[in-house]
């Protein structure tokens, strides 16, 4: 194998699908990227097994074939090269990669001992469907703030598409907080379950693409292409929670509040919560909400900020107080359309709910229980 292209052609690809490789994976060929020149073009492979990318780019082909190396010297070699013109060359048992003055020898890793599944296609073409990825994009980065962090409950580290008529509701929750979007233009109805990280990725891979983006959904993948990028994401097996119950019956009463405002009273608190000690938000009066923490190692502070209280045929709730993790506040403040945020109460002991000006986007946060 032997080609020549762009050094920030080669580049951008390595380290695109790089980012699908394990840095300690279950089996050692899967540490590598699987390169593979044929008729001018060159696909690139990286995968985990949960996340599989693929790119293709144009080169100029002297001698077809196909490797296996690692993934991340091979990202870290590229990364370094100069502008230009790069030539990868095949000499057997290593690699050579060269450009301008530089030249680098890397040992190849075993291509024969790779999946073989990865290399072939998976889903019939003619079955999928354009998408409209900007609404799905921008929703899945709004609920993936409450998703599980990888190495939790599996079944919580990925988005549920509930799918009911023509619209599809995005879910993700951590049981700490959890969730919601509404699209209408997904073009399939049979998603599931799929890990957030994984679609976080292919995110990154698509969002700025001015070409077509192509979805395709089979029984345990869900698939993303345009003409040179793709990417397989793995379903995750299980029962999703039943959300729809978490939410409160009724809401007591409500707090309109300037979204800018509020985050930077919260980001102020923070310098004393350090991220974990809860922040309260106390009601003074029907126009002002007190924001405070007290660290007891450090100290404490207030911000008191303007609010409109709405929905009070309860009568006066001067005192209500109620205790957050900072840092799960403020994400979910933080994604909110539009310049105004509402806060929903149902009691100090029950999840509030935030939303924004879209009444799409819900975003349920447990309380936390604080000394005083």
């Amino acid at each position: 194998m032997k080609f020549k292209t762009k050094t920030k052609d080669l580049k951008e690809v390595v380290l695109s699908v790089s980012r699908a490789v394990d840095v300690k994976p279950s089996t050692p060929s899967l540490q590598g990227l699987y390169i593979k020149v044929k008729d001018g073009w060159c696909e690139v492979i990286g995968s985990d097994l949960d996340l599989v990318i693929k790119a293709k780019l144009s080169v100029d082909s002297m001698v077809d074939g196909e490797c296996l190396v690692n993934a991340r010297i091979l990202s870290e070699v590229v990364r370094k090269m100069s502008s230009g013109e790069i030539l990868f060359s095949d000499l057997g048992s290593e690699v050579m990669i060269e450009a301008d003055k530089s030249e680098y020898k890397l040992r190849k890793l075993d291509h024969l001992t790779y999946p073989k599944a990865l290399l072939e296609n998976s889903f019939e073409q003619e079955n999928s469907q354009k998408l409209a990825p900007f609404e799905l994009f921008t929703a899945l980065r709004k609920v993936g703030i409450a998703a599980s962090p990888e190495g939790g409950k599996p079944i919580l580290t990925g988005v549920f598409f509930d799918n009911e008529r023509e619209k599809t509701t995005l879910v993700s929750t951590d049981s700490y907080r959890l969730a919601t979007n509404t699209i209408s233009n997904l073009p399939i109805d049979d998603a599931g379950i799929v890990s957030y990280r994984s679609l976080n990725e292919t995110i990154k891979l698509f969002e700025d693409s001015e070409q077509d983006i192509f979805i395709n959904s089979t029984e345990r993948e869900l698939h993303f292409y345009n003409e040179k990028y793709y990417t397989s994401v793995r379903k995750l097996e299980g029962n999703y929670p039943e959300y729809q119950a978490l939410f409160p019956k009724e809401n007591v009463f409500s707090i309109e509040v300037d979204k800018k405002k509020i985050l930077e009273s919260l980001d102020r608190s923070t310098v004393v919560a350090e991220g974990f000690i809860p922040v309260t938000l106390k009601v003074v009066d029907e126009n002002n909400l007190n924001i405070s923490s007290t660290n007891k190692d450090i100290g404490g502070g207030v911000e008191e900020i303007d609010i409109n209280i709405l929905g009070l045929e309860v009568g006066d709730v001067t005192g209500f107080q109620i205790s957050f993790n900072p840092n799960y506040l403020i994400q979910g403040i933080e994604v909110l359309d539009g310049n105004k945020a509402f806060l929903r109460f149902s009691g100090n002991d029950k999840p509030a709910i935030i939303q924004g000006e879209e009444e799409t986007y819900q975003y349920l946060l447990m309380p936390v229980r604080t000394n005083e």
